[in-house]
């Protein structure tokens, strides 16, 4: 059966096609390329559909890497609402219905469709609307015209092999193309933590698809007849605290006071007539309306507990939101007192999630001197790395949709650059992708291991910025535990083990977010990339106990730094004088060294960069001390420059002398040299 095409026959008849006549002819060509397996005529928010399975042939499920078989809904005008009830209804079909539950690919499906433009319409809503479904589309008519094999395939490649799944960087709505065992582990705890009417936590790193999991904590609630509301606060902190439980009710009446469709959602069992008026919900009486509010809604929703999901809940939370009420007023501490008012008086009605990065919500003891109501409520769950199996599940399912493959060695070797992070992984998986498709690769492909490595420094150079967003957390709020994060990338291991004075309570986020970790007693950090970037950036901040190392690396920042004040002159001297640049400098330069034979050497410099090399570094001083004006901008405190300049001018005595470097000299030019390279950093 793997290779039939045709229509399935059930008693030695086949099965019957609904619709139009031109419907039934479109399927029945659609048939020469597979098997239909199933037909039935569906009503879905008053529009009908036929719905039928489409069984690819064994070389089809291959190259596209599709599933047993493919959803395919033919209707005469679907393109009309295609956003608002079409995918809906393939939403519908392929995550709420528990019908056909495992028995159809997830992520590809085909639409049949009266317009004429259906081709063009789903690519323009592709565009506007990245998600993980792949819609390949078909018209009515071509499908009753001559519709070759290679015009199907050509369709095939066009709709699957184009959209770039790697790339898709908005959070899931479904489990389409979610990945990761953990994942549906940590759902399946939230979710028993709600049926028990406890609370729960969920952080980790950036971009590691906390709000994946969350969207499908949602799902699995509605599709067990819950009731579950999802908040991202970082678009709500402008409320406050009282403003924001009056939005938390208005939001759950409204998404429950209509079905959204026609999958059994829970709705109201009679209308809901709550008073929103400004008086309610004022500062004084909004904790009793909130409480009178949640009581009315858990009865009209037939005493079902309520769930609301509150993301990026640094957005709301004392000393982390950027708004000054929640960050450094009682906001936080009058919306907490509320939420646990309501708990502890009903714990049947309701119970709550928050997510974000920063678990420092529940660890701080106090907000403005009051005890902190959700201190220690619970212990948060981190959100981990991806294992190697998850890894190799998640490329090679995406790839294979894409038509590329990869060798196991390239597996392994992002496992290593990458630790596991899904976000980052996708993100070099998508370059990949946009490579074959600028060099218009035929596909299946492979990837290589030396494909890969060819382009490593690439890839890593391009995840610069997610690093950075990832680090900032830790950097931000648990500095200390960041400088402990460096030595370990800086000094190795056994510095790390050194400092580590409180033990494992003094890294606990470092090991949660799943940064580092310990494998025999010894500490790694977990993302290679992550190590490669704080070894780049901390360069000057490593330990040295060599004299000889010490003077090299005053050398090299001395150095770099003198040679963009070189650089700096020039493109000031340019500038200002153009043509003339070389003259003035000269006259700069004059009575500021008693090297008599530096002039004539000036004078017979090539280049305006050749006559600036000619220079002492005590000149560079001297120069740009008589030409301020001109460079008072990029250094505005002239007492400091000169300051810095004199110690960077001590600093060369020392790295050129065999003697001993003190600490505190090695403190005093590391000052220094930060001053100038934060100042020149971007010459």
């Amino acid at each position: 059966m793997d290779n039939q095409v045709g229509i399935v026959k059930v008693n030695g008849q086949q099965i019957t096609i609904g619709g139009s006549s031109e419907v039934v002819h479109a399927v029945r060509t659609l048939a020469s390329f597979g098997l239909i397996t199933f037909s039935r005529q569906m009503r879905f928010k008053s529009s009908e559909y036929l719905v039928i399975f489409f069984k690819p042939t064994a070389e089809m499920r291959s190259m596209y890497n599709l599933g047993n078989e493919l959803l395919t809904v033919c209707c005469s005008d679907g393109m009309n609402d295609f956003k608002s009830r079409t995918k809906d209804f393939i939403d519908f079909m392929l995550v709420t219905n528990t019908e056909f539950k495992n028995r159809l690919d997830k992520v590809t499906c085909f639409i049949i469709d009266g317009d004429a433009n259906i081709v063009e319409k789903v690519k323009i809503d592709r565009t506007e609307n990245p998600d993980a479904r792949l819609i390949v589309p078909f018209s009515i008519d071509e499908l009753n015209a001559d519709f070759s094999e290679n015009l199907f395939s050509n369709r095939l490649r066009g709709f699957l092999y184009e959209k770039d799944l790697f790339g898709i960087a908005v959070p899931l709505r479904n489990d389409t193309l979610f990945f990761g065992k953990d994942r549906t582990n940590i759902i399946s705890e939230l979710y028993a933590r709600y049926k028990q009417g406890e609370e729960g936590g969920l952080f980790g790193l950036r971009r590691i698809g906390k709000t994946s999991i969350l969207n499908l904590l949602k799902l699995r609630i509605a599709q067990s007849d819950g009731v579950a509301v999802y908040f991202d606060c970082s678009s709500s902190h402008h409320f406050h605290w009282n403003e924001f439980l009056k939005y938390i009710v208005t939001t759950i009446v409204n998404e429950y006071s209509v079905e959204k469709n026609e999958n059994g959602n829970i709705i109201f069992c009679s209308k809901c007539d709550i008073d929103f008026t400004e008086e309610r919900y004022s500062a004084g009486n909004a904790v009793q309306s909130f409480v009178d509010d949640i009581k009315k809604i858990y009865t009209l929703l037939k005493n079902r507990r309520i769930l609301v999901i509150l993301d990026e809940i640094e957005s709301i939370s004392y000393k982390t939101s950027p708004s000054k009420w929640w960050s450094g007023e009682k906001d936080a501490l009058y919306f907490w007192q509320a939420i646990r008012t309501l708990i502890q008086m009903h714990s049947e009605y309701f119970s709550f999630v928050i997510a974000g990065v920063n678990p420092m919500c529940i660890e701080t003891q106090s907000i403005n001197g009051y005890d902190n109501p959700i201190f220690g409520m619970f212990n948060p769950i981190y959100t981990s790395l991806f294992e190697y199996e998850d890894i190799k599940n998640m490329i090679s399912s995406i790839g294979g949709r894409l038509g590329i493959s990869f060798e196991d060695a390239v597996y392994a070797k992002m496992m290593e650059d990458y630790g596991g992070h899904p976000f980052l992984i996708r993100q070099v998986c998508s370059k990949i992708n946009n490579e074959l498709n600028d060099k218009r690769v035929e596909r299946p492909t492979i990837i290589s291991r030396y494909n890969y490595m060819s382009k490593y420094d690439e890839y890593r150079q391009g995840m610069t910025s997610v690093i950075e967003q990832i680090l900032s957390v830790i950097e931000n709020y648990y500095p200390g535990e960041f400088e402990l994060l460096k030595r370990l990338a800086l000094d190795g291991r056994n510095a790390f083990k050194k400092e580590l004075a409180l033990g494992e309570k003094g890294i606990q986020h470092l090991v949660g977010y799943c940064l580092i970790e310990k494998a025999d007693g010894e500490y790694f950090i977990r993302i290679k990339s992550i190590e490669e970037y704080i070894k780049s950036r901390f360069i000057y901040d490593a330990t040295l106990n060599e004299q000889k190392d010490k003077r090299a690396r005053i050398n090299m920042r001395r150095d770099n730094i003198e040679e963009k004040l070189r650089s700096i002159i020039l493109f000031s001297l340019q500038a200002k004088y153009g043509k003339k640049a070389k003259e003035q400098l000269i006259s700069l330069a004059e009575k500021t060294t008693t090297d008599t034979t530096q002039k004539i050497k000036m004078l017979n410099a090539p280049s305006l960069k050749k006559t600036i090399e000619e220079l002492y570094f005590s000149q560079i001083k001297a120069i740009i001390d008589k030409d301020w004006k001109n460079y008072a901008n990029i250094f505005p405190d002239k007492s400091k420059f000169e300051a810095y300049m004199d110690i960077l001018s001590r600093s060369r005595k020392v790295g050129a002398h065999v003697r001993s470097i003190s600490q505190d000299e090695e403190i005093l030019y590391g000052i220094a040299f930060e001053y100038f390279e934060n100042i020149l950093e971007e010459y």
